[in-house]
């Protein structure tokens, strides 16, 4: 809990007061938020009053000179690319959200497909004739299924998380002009797409490993009995 009387507030470059706790004052001078010229005020405080001369010690290196996490090029390059990310956030945050869903739907699929395989079988055996082809391995081994189908829903989960994250932090890197929460966001987001592939890599050989083992292709099929010819009707003449 952040008490009233701990908390510092200052203008932003679009004069916006903004509120911080105290232990974050440094850091935003760091990260070049703070600058020297900018106004800050907190309660008990007669006036807004500069933070370079509030706190000298925020902007000066060993050698004196002001000192931030990102400058010059780097601080333009951070936020050149955090204003290049930040329309796409709202999609990365709503790509991550449908994530969870799907999860979600999947783990009820799984808790029904796993009720009835333990408590109606039989429910099962008259589904299935109903479903097409491709289909019907996933209840011909209804535990497999469910087992893939939680590992699935877990991935998925992460995937999602990742997604929301990585769009929170590109919100915040544009907002702080922070070198670290860019590079945290780029890093989110990368881990989207390495559990993507592997994702796909494990659906596809899950998947042929399933169809292998219900259609057994290596198995002959026995050749069937011949069926005898009817004996040809004598005509009886009376």
């Amino acid at each position: 809990m952040v008490w009233a009387w701990m908390l510092w507030y200052y203008v932003s470059d679009r004069q916006e007061r903004l509120a911080v706790p105290e232990d974050q004052l440094a850091a935003l001078a760091g990260s070049g938020v703070l600058r020297p010229t900018t106004l800050v005020w907190r309660k008990g405080m007669e006036e807004w009053t500069s933070a370079g001369e509030l706190k000298p010690e925020w902007f000066s290196g060993g050698d004196g000179l002001p000192s931030t996490v990102a400058e010059g090029e780097d601080r333009g390059l951070v936020t050149e690319l955090a204003q290049t990310l930040r329309p796409y956030a709202a999609w990365v945050s709503l790509s991550g959200w449908m994530h969870g869903l799907t999860a979600v739907l999947l783990v009820a699929g799984s808790i029904a497909l796993g009720y009835f395989a333990w408590r109606r079988p039989e429910r099962l055996l008259e589904w299935s004739p109903q479903l097409p082809d491709g289909l019907r391995p996933l209840l011909a081994g209804p535990w497999w299924t469910v087992g893939a189908a939680l590992v699935l829903a877990l991935l998925l989960f992460f995937m999602g998380a990742q997604l929301i994250g990585g769009a929170a932090r590109i919100r915040r890197a544009g907002s702080l002009q922070s070198r670290e929460e860019l590079r945290i966001a780029l890093r989110s987001v990368g881990s989207f797409f390495r559990a993507t592939v592997l994702t796909l890599f494990l659906a596809l050989i899950a998947g042929g490993a399933l169809l292998l083992h219900h259609y057994r292709p290596w198995q002959k099929a026995k050749p069937e009995a011949p069926v005898p010819a009817a004996a040809p009707k004598e005509r009886v003449t009376i």
